[in-house]
């Protein structure tokens, strides 16, 4: 099944909470801390809406964004126009796209790897990401941790988003597959006003959650040297079974 179609409208409001400032603050950290020549340019795979971008921007780093989904894209495109420092936005397969330019580092945020469900995807991911960067560039991307995958196990959940007199109702239930490293989230999403159903959107995202020693053959077998593997937004601590989502620096070898 397609994802962020339908669902796309609903993306930002779903998570307004999510504080992209301090991922981007947890950026610029690893840019200090690993990069060995000042980062001015970013390529960002799986932009989504392009709201880490945006913040990028202003900060003073030139920022191209590309994402899979056209109505992601679309968002994104229809948010530029509102901002000072202009992002590249384009509609492109991160397992294809080849810009023909290369950047200072490259990220793919909020679990957009875990979006390649097989080896040959995720290999061609990386081949992208290695392809677009300069020499000892970094690839900083998040993924779900099988560790705590196994060890938490999906839930059901609801989310409830108010919006004047209207209201976005979320359902999500989940189908874990251990032997192919994959959980099927089922979200169930309703646009209510006052007690009416104004919109239903149901959408099926597979998602993959990976292992250290398999995050780093992919990325020496896609010309990375895995420098550090860390608990989202803790650089200094080490991923356990409470970490649902895990953060991989690399360097371009």
């Amino acid at each position: 099944m397609a994802t962020f179609k339908k669902y796309a409208k609903y993306y930002d409001d779903l998570y307004q909470e999510k504080n992209y400032e301090a991922e981007c603050d947890f950026l610029k950290k690893i840019f200090q801390r690993y990069s060995k020549k000042k980062i001015l340019t970013i390529l960002d795979l799986g932009c989504g809406t392009g709201n880490h971008d945006f913040v990028l921007g202003k900060r003073g780093y030139k920022v191209t964004g590309v994402d899979f989904s056209k109505e992601m894209v679309a968002i994104a495109k229809e948010k530029n126009k509102r901002e000072k420092n202009k992002i590249d936005f384009l509609k492109g397969d991160i397992r294809k796209i080849d810009l023909k330019k290369k950047f200072d580092a490259v990220i793919s945020m909020f679990a957009v790897v875990s979006y390649s469900t097989r080896n040959e995807d995720v290999a061609s991911a990386f081949k992208t990401a290695n392809r677009h960067l300069k020499k000892e560039g970094l690839f900083i991307f998040d993924c779900w941790s099988g560790q705590a995958v196994l060890y938490q196990k999906p839930e059901k959940r609801k989310k409830i988003i108010k919006k004047k007199d209207e209201k976005i109702i979320r359902f999500t239930s989940s189908f874990l597959d251990i032997l192919n490293q994959t959980v099927d989230v089922s979200f169930r999403l309703l646009k209510t006003s006052k007690g009416k159903i104004l919109d239903e959107v149901k959408e099926i995202h597979k998602m993959r959650f990976f292992f250290p020693q398999e995050i780093k053959y992919f990325l020496e077998k896609a010309g990375f040297k895995l420098l550090k593997i860390c608990p989202f937004l803790e650089l200094n601590k080490v991923p356990s079974e409470n970490d649902w989502n895990i953060t991989i620096i690399a360097e371009k070898i």
